[in-house]
């Protein structure tokens, strides 16, 4: 299992691939090394490229602890 969290493009140099690119390597990375699910931690507002790389809602809520 993988877990993705904080995948950040500097402004000046987003709308031209590079989180697609390296996403697509990541998620290599995982099935090389048989991963049966990666979760992901993005924004409302950066969900759909990755629900074009195939990302969906799950129903395991995500927990956090601050202490």
């Amino acid at each position: 299992m993988g877990h993705v969290i904080g995948m950040v493009t500097d402004p000046a140099y987003r709308r031209r691939g590079h989180s697609r690119v390296i996403m697509l390597g990541l998620l290599d990375w995982f099935r090389a090394r048989d991963a049966v699910r990666v979760d992901l931690t993005s924004s409302r507002e950066a969900e759909p490229p990755y629900r074009q790389l195939g990302f969906s809602d799950h129903p395991d809520p995500l927990l956090c602890w601050k202490p």
